[in-house]
């Protein structure tokens, strides 16, 4: 690291070495294969019960402590994966680098990595896992710990878990984000791709062509970010080109996940070339619009204009108006905030993804070019999602699009009644001085998906405070990671009385 993080300077030693160690082994989603290897290595050494399931999930126990045996079961469960996102100007590949954690240069408090995502989302939940296993002096019943795979894009593992696979009673799930919180709901999502085949057509000699782009943008993850009103790149660079007529585009892209709010997009734009300076200063006066409107949440937003060599093929004009209109028309971001809690959102959708792409043809059809994206939209209330997607649907159809529905997730309703939630209640309250806040999150979790397979569990979600997950500026606060792990610790031996 650029600077030194001792991890036997702060509680939690062990958890910390365990995810510095993580931190070590690439695990981007869909490239887990790694980390859940040293899983079972790590269980071994500890010599626990381990195995994968069908679907690749990690599934550990650990027998009760003598008298114990009688003790309904704590399950701890974290997810393998994490999202892999970096800064344009550094060379990182998630699936063979690693990441390498630094203390952050404006706010030491904080440990964040180089360039890329940190992965504490949901390294640490790992971590925190293993360490409570390794914990000889923790007075528990029987002990599980599942370990997921593909939680970021899809939630696949926790979807794919067998019913039958675990005995516990009790689920905590090691990945939220606020150090001081008790999570008890979170929303349901839908996944939504679309494409636009579009004939591509041979570029005018009379255009010159521009890349415009946007940058600078902080992103962030598009449940938990989603209510602070960042700039959505994809949308900004849509937006741009609002009223422009007489335009041929290459290409538009940006973003690379459908759950994370992405910060940079680009566009190859041709244009008349006696109507270039005019693009120019339409695309600049609307520029300066958009960082006023984003001067508090989105301060570094840019707009970089430059000449660039013709393209060989390109949209036509109706094709590239009818889709640009169609993505800054749709609905997408914050909807709505949950009632009474005036930080978390309660309605939203997130245009994550788009390419541009080009599809030959076959000996008698033309070659295409095809604009796809992805997006997520995620609600608390099932029927007000599906009310949401069915207007976003109306707008991508309406402009020609072919929609593909996926990863439809119910939403995880608050008990408040629960036993789980009423000793972590007094074990927080015992820890903080002060009755923790109760509250759901707009971000999916894969309590979500447990729910039919385990009707019975009694579920909650904790985690050290985590920021910006899912974007290049993830940092963990460093004093919240001890405090998570004794009190996870102490909850485990309330419970298993």
């Amino acid at each position: 690291m650029s600077q030194v993080f001792d991890p036997d300077s702060h509680d939690a030693a062990e958890l910390w070495r365990i995810f510095l160690e993580i931190c070590g082994i690439p695990h981007p989603s869909h490239h887990e294969e790694s980390l859940a290897l040293w899983a079972l290595e790590r269980a071994a050494r500890l010599g626990l019960d381990a195995r994968r399931d069908g679907v690749g999930n990690v599934i550990i126990r650990k027998p009760p402590k003598p008298g114990r045996e009688g003790a309904a079961g704590v399950i701890l469960q974290a997810h393998l994966d994490m999202v892999p996102q970096k800064v344009s100007d550094i060379e990182h590949d998630f699936t063979k680098d690693p990441i390498r954690p630094r203390l952050d240069p404006d706010d030491p408090a904080w440990l964040r990595a180089t360039g890329t995502t940190l992965g504490a989302d949901d390294g640490l939940g790992v971590a925190a896992g293993f360490a409570l296993l390794g914990d000889d002096s923790l007075d528990h019943g029987p002990l599980e710990l599942l370990l997921t795979v593909n939680e970021e894009d899809g939630m696949t593992g926790a979807e794919g878990l067998a019913g039958g696979s675990l005995s516990g009673r009790y689920l905590i799930n090691l990945d939220s984000e606020r150090g001081d919180e008790l999570c008890v709901g979170s929303a349901g999502g839908q996944r939504m791709s679309f494409s636009f085949s579009e004939a591509a057509m041979a570029v005018p000699t009379s255009y010159f062509w521009l890349s415009v782009s946007v940058t600078g943008l902080r992103g962030g993850h598009s449940g938990g970010e989603i209510q602070l009103g960042r700039a959505n790149a994809i949308r900004v660079l849509a937006s741009l080109f609002d009223g422009a007529s007489g335009l041929r585009f290459a290409s538009v892209a940006g973003g690379s996940l459908p759950n994370a709010i992405p910060r940079e997009a680009r566009a190859i734009v041709g244009a008349p070339e006696g109507q270039v300076e005019a693009l120019r200063s339409r695309i600049k006066e609307a520029a300066a619009r958009l960082a006023d409107t984003y001067r508090s949440a989105d301060p570094g937003l840019r707009v970089d204009i430059e000449a660039v060599r013709p393209p060989l093929v390109a949209m036509g004009e109706e094709s590239a108006a009818r889709i640009l209109d169609a993505l800054s028309s749709m609905p997408d971001g914050l909807q709505s905030l949950l009632d009474g809690m005036d930080d978390v959102a309660r309605l939203s959708s997130n245009l994550g993804a788009l390419e541009t792409r080009i599809e030959e043809g076959g000996e008698f059809e033309v070659r295409k070019i095809i604009v796809a994206g992805r997006l997520l939209a995620r609600g608390a209330f099932d029927e007000e999602k599906a009310a949401l997607l069915a207007s976003i649907r109306r707008y991508l159809e309406g402009a020609g699009a072919e929609i593909v529905m996926a990863a439809p997730r119910s939403s995880w309703p608050p008990d408040l009644s629960s036993r789980l939630l009423a000793r972590a209640r007094e074990v927080w309250t015992e820890s903080l001085g002060r009755e923790p806040r109760v509250r759901a999150t707009h971000g999916g979790l894969e309590c979500n998906l447990f729910r039919p397979s385990y009707p019975g569990w009694d579920m909650l979600s904790i985690g050290p405070t985590i920021r910006f997950p899912h974007s290049p500026d993830e940092a963990v606060e460093i004093s919240s990671v001890g405090p998570f792990y004794r009190r996870a610790r102490r909850l485990i031996e309330v419970l298993s009385r």
